[in-house]
């Protein structure tokens, strides 16, 4: 056991270590404590008025212990997605994996090692979510010593049990499907289980409530004792016993689901252990194989024609963002899963109120739905994951483009094209959502126009922020994110430009039309494009060839 620990601490230091960060990597960090102090009161607040006005509806009807379930419920469902991500890099995607496989380590002991960092990412989420909402139930119910000794330990073991069910589905799915010839198929794969667990959550929840009179049983329920507590957490047992042990902690039934919910903790971590112990290294140990593959003359003959720069460059860009898992998640999968959750929401409806929303949008003026529509476009695309780490992905590999024979403005505008190929995608599933709320063909028309201008300001705006402060000296993909404010700040840039110019037009009525409204529109995006490029250009003279060496 003294190994694994010493093994745990090892790991730890290698990923949170600051030997080696660039001052700006370093001020990042700075700059990330002092956001978290007006973030956390943020978060406190809207957390303490949610439960007061949860408690004080259920409390008369002794169904406050809802409250917890409903806790438990979403930061498990939370955990699981943040889990998806850390697990893959972490446990098969790190460079130093290897490494460790070749040392006299059991797997188990490594597996041990390499979840000490995600575990830390999940009691962040932990502390910030969980923590307070615990601390504010108990002030609520005027709870005792004995409530608060509980839910501190099950706060310590709220992350266990969706963590290791994560990581044993992720080693036995790399186990039997990770062989070398499939690598980069799995890779996809893989990054897809966040996207599709996301939406399957969505679903599952839609179609659970999708009754036709859902208050129908509502009577029963709350004169059941936990009832409701039932209802909330029956796809997720462990919360309802978590909630049961800090309703009532005086009590046998109380310290009972308490004692239990302790012991399914450990036996959780033990199930892990053994099935990396059976699984993990036939997993890792298929990430290096070889694949025999012949390839005929004329294939050979095809691949090395000759083809057009950008797009062997754009098809590099988007083959670096399907294949390696922590882009995939990060850039493709966050930029799709607001616009598909969005559409499975009203797809998935079944009370009617999309037709309400299609009803109330038609009801403005033209004026009113494009300008609504352009300021819910920017919000959506505002954070251009593909922009904002276009340079950042090369890593050392950006030693590369100082001696290829290429220009590089011709370098930029393919990771340009690669960004706004993602927006564009975006956009696709955006345009399902607007014909699901029957707008105007004419109005659907000016939005796809206008939306498209809107995709390739954000590829530039981000692709400039990159450039000026891009991550070349990273180890582990996750770097590239992790850490860095790029994306907020990017967002915030477009917020400043957009915010007043939509305000504008939206209050004077000079401005008032269809038409008046869309050509100004236009020209305030062309404006800002041509800028936009003007600038680019100035940084690409300035940065471009110096950047390795900063």
């Amino acid at each position: 056991m003294a190994k694994t620990w010493k093994l745990i601490r090892i790991m730890v230091k290698m990923q949170l270590s600051l030997v080696g960060k660039s001052t700006n990597e370093k001020l990042g960090y700075v700059f990330l404590g002092i956001f978290a102090i007006p973030a956390s009161l943020f978060i406190l607040y809207v957390i303490n008025g949610l439960i007061s006005s949860m408690y004080g509806v259920l409390a008369p009807s002794g169904n406050e212990s809802v409250i917890l379930g409903l806790l438990f419920v979403i930061t498990s469902i939370l955990f699981v997605f943040i889990s998806v991500g850390t697990i893959l890099s972490s446990f098969y995607f790190a460079e130093d994996v290897e490494s460790f496989v070749a040392l006299p380590f059991q797997p188990y002991q490594i597996i041990l090692g390499k979840s000490a960092v995600p575990f830390l990412t999940l009691y962040l989420t932990n502390l910030v979510i969980l923590a307070p909402s615990l601390v504010i139930c108990g002030l609520h119910s005027h709870a005792g010593i004995v409530y608060y000794l509980y839910a501190f330990i099950i706060w310590l073991l709220t992350p266990v049990i969706p963590f290791v069910v994560t990581a044993v589905l992720l080693m036995f799915v790399m186990r039997f499907l990770n062989l070398s010839k499939n690598k980069d198929r799995i890779k996809v794969f893989a990054g897809l289980l966040t996207f599709v667990f996301a939406i399957g959550i969505n679903i599952v929840i839609r179609l659970n409530s999708s009754e036709t009179n859902p208050g129908s049983n509502l009577a029963h329920l709350l004169a059941e004792q936990n009832g409701l507590l039932q209802l909330t957490t029956k796809f997720y047992p462990p919360a309802y016993f978590s909630s049961i042990s800090l309703t009532d902690p005086m009590s046998m039934a109380g310290a009972g689901y308490f004692l239990f919910t302790f012991a399914l903790a450990i036996v959780a971590i033990l199930f892990m252990m053994t099935t990396g112990q059976k699984l993990y290294f036939k997993g890792v140990l298929g990430l290096s194989g070889g694949t025999k593959k012949t390839v005929s003359p004329a294939k050979m003959s095809k691949k090395i024609q000759k083809k057009n720069f950008l797009y062997s460059s754009w098809v590099r860009e988007m083959k670096i963002m399907l294949r390696t898992p922590t882009f995939f998640t990060q850039i493709i999968v966050q930029s799709l899963l607001l616009p598909v959750l969005f559409v499975i929401i009203l797809v998935m409806d079944t009370s009617g109120s999309i037709q309400g929303i299609s009803a109330v949008v038609n009801s403005w003026q033209g004026k009113t739905i494009i300008l609504a529509m352009v300021g819910f476009t920017v919000l959506v695309l505002g954070i251009n994951p593909a922009a904002i780490s276009s340079v950042s992905r090369d890593g050392k590999s950006w030693f590369n483009h100082l001696y290829m024979p290429v220009r590089a403005e011709s370098v930029m505008l393919s990771k340009i094209l690669a960004s706004f190929f993602i927006n564009f995608l975006s956009l696709l599933v955006l345009f399902i959502m607007v014909c699901l709320l029957k707008l105007p063909i004419m109005l659907t028309v000016i939005w796809i126009v206008l939306s498209l201008l809107i995709s390739w300001l954000t590829s530039i705006i981000g692709t400039i922020l990159d450039l000026y402060t891009p991550n070349l000296h990273w180890t582990d993909e996750r770097e590239v994110f992790k850490g860095r404010f790029i994306g907020l700040l990017a967002l915030a840039v477009e917020v400043i430009i957009f915010a007043p110019l939509i305000l504008i037009l939206w209050r004077v009525d000079g401005f008032g039309g269809i038409w008046m409204t869309t050509m100004i529109l236009f020209a305030a995006l062309s404006l800002l494009i041509f800028i936009s490029n003007r600038i680019l250009k100035t940084m690409i003279e300035k940065h471009f060839y110096s950047l390795f060496s900063s």
